[in-house]
C-alpha cells in the first residue's frame, strides 16, 4: 500500500499526543478520527488541538484558512468500533500500559478493515508483544511522534519482530509525507534510539548532581548553552567526525571509565519520586515550581521551538507549512 492510500486515520486517545497527531495527519489532507472514553476527555484533546493549532498560526508556519480547513477534517468521538471502521492507518495514543495496549490492539484487529495498518504512539514498549495481540503483527508497528508533536519533527518507526518491510517503508515514507522527519529503528528495544539517548543524558546528569559536580541550574545550563544547542543541528556521530574520531576515541579511553553505568534507579531521582516531589505537576522536582510558572516556562519552550522550526522551513526541510 503506498501512502498515497492513506486516506483515514484513527487516532485512539485525545490527550496531548493524540491531539496533536491528529493535528498533524489532518493538516496533510487526511480524515481523522479521533476516538476517547468520555465527552470531557475529547473536549481535553479540542482544547489542545485548537491551541496547537493557533500556535503555528501565529508563527507563520500555517495560514489560517489551513488551520480551519484542517480543524474540519478532524471527527471527535467516543464510539470505538465507529473510529475504527474505515480506517487505513491506526495510531494509539492510550497510557504507557502494556497490558492495556495489548487488550486495545486486539480490539483494534476485530474492528479494523483487514488492510488497515496499526501503529502505536509507545514511547519504549515492546512493539513485538503489542502485535501479539493481533492476527496481523506483520501490520503493527511503532510510530512514535514527540512532544509537542504539533512542534517536533521527530517521529521514530520501529519495528516488531514480526513488521514485514512494507509496513515499515509505509509507515517512514508516510511520516515524511506529513512535514515530520522519520528514524527506523530497526530492532524492537526498550526505549527505541530517542529515549535512549535521552535518558543516557539524564542518567549522568542525576550522578553529576548526586556527586555535588555542579547545581541543578548549571548542569541544565551545561547542555542548552553547550551540546544541546549543536544536537539541533548535528547529532552525536556528525559531531565526533567533525571533531575528529582520532580525539574521541583518546578521550573516551579515560573518560568512559568515569560515565554513571548503573542498572538501577538512583537514590536522589527514586528519594524525590518517594517524597511526593514530582517535578512541575506537584509543585517541585529538582526546581520549585510557584503558581502559574509552568505555563510559562511550557510557553517560552514552544515559542523557542516555534522559532526552530522557521529556521529549518526556511532550509527547505518539508515542514507544516508545506502541507496542504
Amino acid at each position: 500500500m503506498p501512502p498515497d492510500d492513506i486516506r483515514t486515520v484513527a487516532v485512539i486517545g485525545a490527550g496531548t499526543m493524540g491531539a496533536g497527531i491528529a493535528g498533524v495527519f489532518a493538516r496533510a489532507g487526511h480524515t481523522v478520527q479521533v476516538q476517547d472514553l468520555d465527552d470531557a476527555a475529547l473536549e481535553r484533546g479540542r482544547l489542545l488541538l485548537d491551541a496547537g493549532q493557533q500556535a503555528l498560526v501565529e508563527a507563520g508556519l500555517v495560514t489560517a484558512q489551513q488551520a480551519r480547513a484542517a480543524t474540519d477534517r478532524i471527527a471527535f468521538g467516543t464510539d470505538l468500533e465507529a473510529a475504527c471502521q474505515g480506517a487505513d492507518l491506526l495510531i494509539e495514543a492510550a497510557p504507557e500500559d502494556l497490558e492495556l495496549k495489548r487488550k486495545l490492539f486486539a480490539r483494534f484487529d476485530a474492528l479494523c478493515p483487514p488492510h488497515a495498518v496499526l501503529a502505536s504512539n509507545t514511547s519504549g514498549l515492546s512493539i513485538t508483544r503489542i502485535a501479539a495481540a493481533t492476527g496481523r503483527p506483520g501490520q503493527v508497528a511503532g510510530v512514535h511522534f514527540w512532544n509537542p508533536p504539533h512542534l517536533i519533527p521527530l517521529v521514530e518507526v520501529t519495528r516488531g519482530a514480526d513488521t514485514t518491510d512494507q509496513t515499515a517503508e509505509l509507515l517512514r515514507d508516510l511520516v515524511e509525507q506529513v512535514g515530520k522527519r522519520p528514524i527506523l529503528v530497526r530492532s524492537d528495544v526498550p526505549g527505541f534510539v530517542g529515549n535512549r539517548l535521552q535518558f543516557a543524558v539524564f542518567r549522568e546528569a542525576l550522578h553529576i548532581l548526586a556527586e555535588g559536580i555542579a547545581s541543578a541550574e548549571d548542569i541544565d545550563t551545561a547542555m542548552t548553552a553547550g551540546p544541546g544547542l549543536r544536537y539541533g543541528f548535528i547529532g552525536p556521530l556528525r559531531t565526533a567526525d567533525l571533531g575528529g574520531l582520532d580525539v574521541f576515541c583518546a578521550i573516551s579511553s579515560y573518560l568512559f571509565a568515569e560515565l554513571e553505568s548503573g542498572a538501577d534507579v538512583p537514590a536522589l531521582l527514586r528519594d524525590l519520586v518517594d517524597t511526593g516531589q514530582l517535578g512541575a505537576k506537584s509543585g517541585r522536582g529538582f526546581y520549585p515550581y510557584a503558581g502559574g510558572e509552568q505555563s510559562q516556562i511550557i510557553a517560552a519552550r514552544d515559542r523557542t521551538l516555534l522559532g526552530f522550526l522557521k529556521v529549518l522551513a526556511g532550509q527547505g526541510g518539508g515542514r507544516e507549512e508545506d502541507t496542504p
